[in-house]
């Protein structure tokens, strides 16, 4: 059978809008998977911010978890142009005198053979060598029959180079080569052999700065006195040892104090960091009960009991505060917490150890439950696990439907058109037979006439 390339055109029928409002109809299924699936991956996307929350209040928590998050001391100097400092969890409270007679220097020298040039004048003869040991390191370099420059670049070049610097100084005499140690103090003091002639005679810029009366390496190194009778001698400026715990920074000659104390702002900030994430995981868990994850509201109030719980909960442990609320953490109406900030400094000063408690004690600390929950919502096959693994599997069968309905909806499609076509191409010779009967009778009326 013969059809129509363009439907509707032989016997003026709106095949194509017709066509179009039945697959409307047709379609309407697929619409409303199409919104359901659209509904679960907003409720997915819910969850997935959620899940945020809940790990950020976790991290958060973690923070006074740990008891040795509360092993937190700073060490401050009282002339940070003298000495800086820092301390580690080891260190212990306490205030101390130092008195920085000398700082760690690098070894310097400089030599006493000038050069008019650096690049035209050859030093030596071909194949002499020069060994320059830094403290009990040493390597070779060739020097004979190359020019200042080449020797200073041959030097900071070398692949065994253990720790020196060499430039070249000029003055009214002329050129010369300097060394300098990369490291301070006498145990990465410079020395220098020769194969054949000295070509530089290099001297100690450094100073005697002991009282010995002349240069010694020991003049590299720092002296402290610590409270005034204790010598201390280090070819560093990093004394790591001196103070239990505490790192020294030596930066210049003079006398400082240094006083290590427990770091309590670190500690009230993190549970600054705490009140805010509680707050900020309650308040999301309100928004999405009314908005995104209205369906499962009973199962986020659940989230929020829970938590809420836990917080309220007794610690009885010896010598701790008895909850959260005795440290200045209160509950809003919305049930987010705000805390007093007075009431926290006062429990930090009266009693540290049994906020640290409170918060971190292994079996009942409030930080180590509220994290466990945490955690017990986040984990393989948790509430919120369990919740987005079951969307993720409607999402499957919604799509998988959609497909199903999409390809029944074409099948349909070329049904009808296959239809139309038909019954367009029927009625286009219908009319057409119509057409031609007509024009017979006016011809017999016609003749009737004459």
């Amino acid at each position: 059978m013969t059809t129509l390339s363009s439907p509707g055109i032989g016997s003026g029928i709106d095949v194509r809008g017709i066509i179009e409002k039945l697959m409307s109809v047709e379609q309407q299924p697929l619409v409303k998977i199409s919104t359901r699936v659209v509904e679960l991956k907003t409720q997915l996307s819910a969850y997935g911010s959620l899940k945020s929350s809940v790990s950020g209040f976790r991290d958060a928590i973690d923070k006074l978890a740990d008891p040795t998050k509360f092993k937190v001391f700073k060490a401050t100097s009282s002339d940070d142009k003298v000495v800086t400092a820092s301390a580690t969890s080891s260190a212990a409270k306490g205030v101390y005198n130092l008195e920085v007679q000398r700082i760690a220097e690098n070894h310097r020298m400089a030599a006493g053979t000038t050069y008019a040039n650096t690049d035209t004048a050859v030093l030596g003869t071909a194949g002499d060598t020069m060994t320059i040991a830094v403290g009990s390191a040493a390597f070779n370099i060739e020097f004979g029959g190359k020019t200042l420059g080449a020797i200073r670049d041959e030097i900071n070049a070398a692949a065994t180079n253990t720790g020196v610097t060499a430039s070249i100084l000029k003055d009214n005499v002329g050129y010369r080569l300097s060394l300098s140690s990369n490291g301070t103090g006498s145990d990465k003091a410079l020395g220098l052999t020769y194969s054949g002639a000295d070509p530089f005679a290099l001297q100690t810029l450094n100073a005697d700065r002991d009282t010995s009366g002349s240069f010694t390496i020991a003049d590299l190194n720092a002296s402290v006195r610590l409270e005034g009778q204790f010598d201390i001698t280090s070819s560093s400026n990093t004394l790591s040892e001196t103070i239990q715990g505490v790192s020294i920074n030596l930066q210049a000659a003079g006398t400082t104090t240094v006083t290590v104390d427990r770091d309590t702002a670190s500690v009230e900030s993190s549970v600054q960091a705490f009140v805010k994430a509680y707050s900020d995981l309650v308040s999301n868990l309100g928004k999405m009960r009314g908005q995104a994850l209205k369906s499962d509201s009973s199962g986020l109030g659940s989230i929020e009991s829970q938590l809420r719980n836990v917080l309220s909960q007794q610690v009885n442990v010896e010598g701790s505060f008895n909850n959260a609320f005795e440290i200045g953490i209160s509950t809003q109406k919305n049930g987010t917490l705000s805390l007093d900030s007075k009431v926290l400094t006062s429990a930090i000063t009266t009693n540290f150890d049994g906020l640290a408690k409170l918060f971190a004690d292994p079996d009942q600390g409030l930080a180590k439950r509220l994290s466990a929950l945490a955690t017990s919502f986040l984990d393989t096959g948790g509430m919120l696990d369990g919740r987005t693994q079951g969307i993720n599997n409607q999402i499957s069968s919604e799509e998988s439907k959609k497909a199903l309905l999409e390809e029944r909806l074409k099948i349909i499609e070329v049904r009808l058109t296959k239809q139309y076509n038909s019954l367009d191409l029927v009625v286009s010779r219908m009319q057409g037979s119509a057409n031609l009967l007509n024009q017979q009778l006016a011809g017999l009326s016609n003749l009737n006439d004459r």
